[in-house]
């Protein structure tokens, strides 16, 4: 029997046509395994976006093993010299012994053998890329699972492994589920699987970059799929600000495009504060509506899915919330949320203020945020703090938990810690799960209310319970350091990848450095380097400086000095110690950027002032050797003195060198 193999070459007129490449594959009929129902038409469908977009597509449908190896030599001849590489497989796939594989049409799968022996390793799919320039993506939408037939074959693992061979780092692979998931094949005669749906609807968004791509899909999947399978991503980008959009905004890593993306970025936190702590799913899907028109990042859009279904699942009677329909104004509330979305701040302030007038709680919380921000207000403490109280007054939650903050700290206001804590008190018994947080924090740091940490550790439960993201990662925290609970890395790890597959760019950190230590999961420095990008991406510093420093070392990557130096800027420019400290050695040392030693006091004098030791030491070696500044003795001894109080146990050799006292 001769396999069925339908070879499609799309041409695309004009300059992106060479330059974007994609090989699709869908297998569905199989002689000797279960067949599937929907890989050929997700192949159908990510074939059509992708030509959208102006890729050179090469179509692969029902191929035997012969065909599929022969298809990626021809397609690693197409990529070598484009601009981007895509690869899409649809169809069975097995981890066995660590190894994934892709099964073609003839696949056999009587033992582990034979199905080896009649499979594609995953690893060939990177090989074919290689020569591709900015973008390199796998897209592996294998191993699925329905009632009736599985993509998951051989093995004693549910589920593809992440990738380990040489490829792993220089490519990027999104995966349709995580390790130890197996990936849904669309239930209910779905004419798709739920990832092919999400992958293409995230391709079409305006202007999409390659490091949004991810967060979208996963929000998406986890969504449609009610939390039980969750797309997984392994690789750095080369450059996250490419985009699938050929006439959007952002094509490259220009200064033009990475301000592009720090705008959206600005707008996404402004939005984001506007509706963290509101009880109206509206809110949450006018946030999630805002990214699909690329106004915003959508940084929190996965905080924001688990909010919509944490409210939307809430028996009656739960919360103690008024009726939003019942609220005086609430019709120009929602108008005024989507002129801010807009970035119409004036016509959203003009709203809300008659909102606010009317009695509408909401209203007066976010007029505080836009005292709070400046975005349709002058930027006033007091005044932010002022609607906030009557917010609060008017029994909304989110203007009880800015206005207990404005009372925890004196902002706009007199510091009055006991109050602040009783407002959230208040507001939790509302429902409000940031509050039910806060008080975590409160019962942890002692402000208000006597220090006790399993107070704390039980309200991060109930905080986390009720769908608040940023909780996960403190109670992760608690477990990390046994503080309120009992010491547990594994279960510090679990939360950390919780709450970071939810969007929480701390928790993106956290669960880089758990990858780097591997105490609590296997040593995998390639996924703690795509952590670390991801919370770049979204604009967390120390994801920022904790890549720099990989790249710097070639530590599970390849070395690199320029990039390594680009991120200790983009996290210095940010405010972050390390950043500063980084691109002060590397430009003292001329490695990645022009030798400068002035240039580098001034960084380690950044750095020294943000808390860094080893800045401070690093400022007592240049005043000794007269580097980038005049040389003295003395002033070299007072900041060796000041690296060793701040615990850099080094400097108190450099002391006895120069035989001062410690």
């Amino acid at each position: 029997m001769f396999a069925a193999v339908v070879i499609n070459v799309v041409a695309v007129n004009g300059a992106w046509a060479a330059q974007r490449v994609a090989l699709i594959v869908g297998v569905s009929k199989y002689d000797k395994v279960p067949s599937l129902a929907n890989p050929a038409k997700d192949a159908r469908l990510v074939q059509t976006t992708l030509q959208k977009l102006g890729f050179q597509v090469k179509v692969l449908t029902d191929p035997n093993r012969n065909q599929l190896i022969e298809g990626l030599g021809e397609f690693e001849e197409d990529a070598k010299g484009s601009e981007a590489a895509v690869i899409y497989y649809a169809g069975h796939g097995a981890m066995i012994d660590g190894v994934n594989y892709l099964l073609p049409k003839d696949a056999l799968s009587t033992n582990k053998s034979a199905l080896t022996g009649t499979s594609v390793e995953s690893a060939r799919l990177g090989q074919a890329m290689m020569g591709a320039k900015a973008v390199r993506l796998i897209i592996l939408d294998a191993c699925r699972n329905n009632p009736t037939a599985t993509r998951s074959i051989g093995g004693n693992s549910r589920g593809l492994a992440r990738e380990t061979g040489p490829t792993s780092v220089a490519v990027v692979t999104l995966m349709a589920a995580g390790p130890g998931q197996v990936a849904q094949d669309g239930a209910g005669g779905a004419a798709n699987s739920p990832f092919a749906i999400a992958l293409t609807q995230a391709l079409t968004r305006p202007g999409i970059t390659v490091g949004e791509l991810p967060s979208y899909v996963q929000a998406e999947v986890e969504r449609m799929t009610e939390g039980e399978q969750t797309p997984d991503l392994q690789g750095i980008w080369p450059n996250v600000h490419w985009s699938f959009d050929p006439n959007g905004p952002v094509k490259s890593a220009a200064a033009s495009g990475a301000d592009l993306t720090k705008i959206k970025w600005e707008k996404d936190q402004v939005f984001w504060n506007t509706v963290k702590d509101s009880d109206d799913p509206a809110d949450f899907r006018a946030y999630m509506e805002a990214q699909d028109r690329g106004e915003i990042t959508g940084s929190f859009r996965k905080l924001a899915a688990n909010r919509i279904r944490a409210l939307e699942r809430l028996p009656a009677g739960s919360f103690q919330v008024a009726s939003r329909s019942a609220q005086p104004g609430q019709d120009l509330v929602v108008s005024a949320r989507e002129a801010f979305a807009r970035g119409d701040y004036a016509a959203a302030a003009r709203d809300w203020n008659t909102a606010a007038k009317a009695g509408n709680g909401a209203a007066m919380y976010n007029l505080g945020v836009m005292s709070l921000t400046g975005k349709g207000a002058p930027k006033d403490a007091a005044a932010a703090a002022r609607w906030f109280k009557a917010s609060a007054d008017a029994g909304h939650s989110g203007g009880m938990v800015n206005w207990a903050l404005c009372r925890l700290n004196g902002f706009g206001t007199a510091k009055d810690e006991r109050d602040g804590f009783g407002w959230l008190q208040k507001a939790s018994d509302k429902g409000s799960a940031t509050a039910m947080g806060m008080l975590a924090e409160a019962y942890l740091r002692g402000r208000g209310v006597a220090q006790d940490p399993r107070q704390a550790a039980g309200w991060l439960q109930k905080a986390v319970d009720a769908g608040d993201g940023p909780s996960i990662a403190q109670l992760g925290d608690l477990y990390e350091r046994g503080q309120g609970v009992p010491r547990d890395p594994r279960r510090a790890f679990t939360l950390y990848e919780r709450a970071a597959v939810a969007g929480d760019t701390d928790a993106m950190v956290r669960l880089g450095y758990a990858y780097e230590d591997g105490e609590a999961v296997a040593k995998d420095e390639v996924q703690a380097a795509t952590w670390y990008q991801r919370a770049a991406e979204a604009g967390n510093s120390e994801g920022m400086s904790s890549l720099a420093v990989m790249l710097e070392s070639g530590s599970g990557l390849p070395q690199d000095y320029a990039r390594a130096a680009e991120y200790y800027r983009l996290a210095a420019n940010a405010g972050d110690a390390r950043g500063y400290l980084g691109l002060g050695s590397m430009t003292a040392r001329g490695a990645g950027v022009r030798a400068n030693p002035a240039e580098a006091v001034r960084l380690f004098q950044a750095a020294a002032d943000r808390g860094s030791a080893l800045a401070m030491r690093n400022l007592g070696i240049m005043y000794e050797t007269g580097q980038g500044v005049r040389a003295d003795r003395k002033k070299a001894i007072d900041y060796y003195r000041k690296a060793l109080a701040a615990g850099d146990q080094d400097a108190r050799g450099e002391l006895e060198r120069l035989g001062a006292e410690s």
